[in-house]
């Protein structure tokens, strides 16, 4: 107990990376993004009466001084064209209360906290400003350290965020006319010069090829070289993802091609800095994308150590924390990772979307494969989910299902990671209908189409079953999670205490939550609770 009290006090007395405010003469502090939102006509004229109402209706609670304005539309950032068709092709209609409050504050240069539910749109909550951010400068060149940092918890989300970023990136470019240098908004006095250069074709994942283009050079800022290629566009920004089970030689290769944005899970990365592949001197845009699972996974060492290099860059650091729920462990990483940060809640923290129907069912452990055949074969269409508590219930459950000729895949961390990826890319193309998976798919991925998540087992937290039901439901759609409740539950209160919250359906079983959570005896007869 001793030990463990002195390892949470020293916890608690951690020293912040990050210096204390500075203040320049221009009346600046000098560890603080520059604006890059240009608040229009319409959102200035808000009123703050009108934008409390805002806040208001669409549940938001803020904390923070100085909170820029919610926008209602996508128009009200004045996109450029090319980011405007994007969110038009991708169907992204009218901002999220998260996307409302956040985007104008990303983009306004300051660091946040934010909490929201799983699939409320974080992801493109921080990949728009960062395209927005990009568009202020040339893209990398080979040699080229990154400007972005994403961290995410999992191999998994990782390559999901990786995909989304890298289909943004795809779009945006420097502004087309070779004679106007992003943010400058004025026309080169000089004639801009064509001659060949040699670089690696435009790609995220460059990997030593090498070709002729020809382009535009002309001066930028203080006179700095800027290139443009002849077609009206600049080469294009690239990102590079860095996971574990992936040879270090291929990523190693991909930096040093040149990187604009990193993604990344956190232990790779520290592994690739040690060895001197990765610098991260030049973040200016840190994001941690579900840190509360990334502290829950025991990462809050590498979260620091992370930040630490990223601490006293040549530029100012922007950082944002995006969570679904707050455990004390992120108010500590926000103590030495934000500087005067904006917190944007959206709804009541730790809950689930009240889109997604709560259905907790109790039985024995033996009467489990059977309800488990009985809820798939009465929902009506895939995919589904099936959350299981073990890798050996993940390959029990996959083979039962295949017997029962259902089209079902198990994921886990013992499986090959480029078969992970493949088959996390198949169940989104619906090319498999169950999942059958540990909480390794618990956090952040985003399949839009899923109806119905099962809990085979019910994890030993609630913060990992509110993230289990948020594969369902997202972004506003409707979805069911049916869970199979045991003698064994670790949760039964906070479970009940939840179903009463968001006034679903509690099983009678559960009316006696402490009944729950003890040693049992599994038989063909029942479960016998163990004294």
């Amino acid at each position: 107990m001793k030990g463990a009290k002195g390892k949470e006090s020293k916890q608690e007395d951690f020293v912040p990376l990050r210096k204390s405010l500075k203040r320049k003469s221009t009346g600046r502090e000098d560890n603080f993004m520059w604006s890059y939102y240009d608040e229009n006509e319409k959102v200035s004229r808000l009123s703050d009466e009108v934008v409390d109402e805002i806040r208001w209706k669409n549940g938001i609670h803020i904390e923070g001084e100085d909170c820029p304005k919610p926008i209602e539309s996508f128009h009200d950032l004045n996109l450029p064209p090319e980011l405007s068709t994007y969110l038009a092709k991708k169907n992204f209609q009218v901002p999220t209360p998260i996307q409302m409050q956040s985007l104008s504050c990303v983009m306004s240069g300051r660091d946040i906290i934010g909490l929201a539910e799983t699939g409320s749109g974080k992801t493109l909550a921080y990949s728009l400003p960062l395209c927005m951010l990009l568009r202020t400068k040339a893209p990398s060149n080979p040699g080229d350290t990154p400007v972005a940092l994403i961290l995410t918890p999992t191999r998994e989300l990782m390559q999901q965020v990786f995909m989304n970023v890298s289909e943004m990136l795809d779009v945006i470019r420097c502004p087309g006319n070779p004679g106007t240098f992003p943010g400058q908004g004025s026309v080169n006095p000089f004639p801009p010069k064509i001659y060949t250069h040699t670089l690696p074709p435009p790609s995220h994942n460059n990997f030593g090829q090498q070709g002729p283009f020809h382009f535009h050079s002309i001066p930028g800022p203080s006179n700095q070289s800027v290139i443009y290629d002849t077609q009206q566009f600049t080469a294009r920004y690239k990102a590079v993802a860095v996971c574990g089970g992936v040879p270090v030689s291929t990523q190693t290769i991909a930096l040093r091609e040149g990187a604009d944005v990193v993604v990344a899970t956190p232990g790779r990365l520290l592994d690739l800095c040690k060895r001197g592949a990765l610098c991260l001197d030049k973040i200016t845009y840190l994001v941690m994308d579900e840190a509360d699972r990334m502290l829950g996974m025991g990462m809050e060492e590498q979260l620091r150590k992370i930040v630490g290099l990223a601490t006293g860059t040549s530029r100012a650091r922007q950082t944002l924390l995006w969570s679904a729920t707050l455990p004390e462990s992120l108010e500590r990483l926000a103590r030495s990772a934000v500087l005067n940060p904006i917190t944007i809640q959206v709804g009541p923290g730790g809950l689930i979307a009240p889109s997604v129907q709560q259905n907790v069912v109790f039985l024995y452990h033996y009467q489990k494969p059977q309800k488990l055949l009985e809820t798939l074969r009465t929902t009506p269409y895939p995919p589904v989910i099936v959350f299981t508590s073990s890798i050996q219930n993940v390959d029990y459950v996959t083979e039962l299902l295949k017997q029962e000729q259902f089209h079902a895949s198990g994921l886990h961390s013992e499986k090959p990671q480029d078969y992970r990826f493949k088959l996390v890319k198949a169940f989104r193309d619906g090319k498999v209908d169950i999942l059958v998976a540990t909480d390794v798919a618990s956090r952040g991925l985003d399949f839009p189409e899923v109806t119905h998540v099962i809990n085979y087992d019910l994890p030993d937290t609630i913060e990992c079953y509110i993230h289990r039901c948020g594969r369902t439901g997202r972004i506003g759609h409707h979805g069911i999670a049916t869970s199979f409740l045991t003698l064994d539950c670790k949760i039964a209160e906070e479970l009940k205490e939840m179903l009463e919250v968001m006034e679903q359906p509690i099983p009678k079983e559960l009316k006696m939550p402490k009944q729950f959570g003890k040693k049992i005896i599994r038989t063909e007869m029942g479960d016998r609770v163990i004294n």
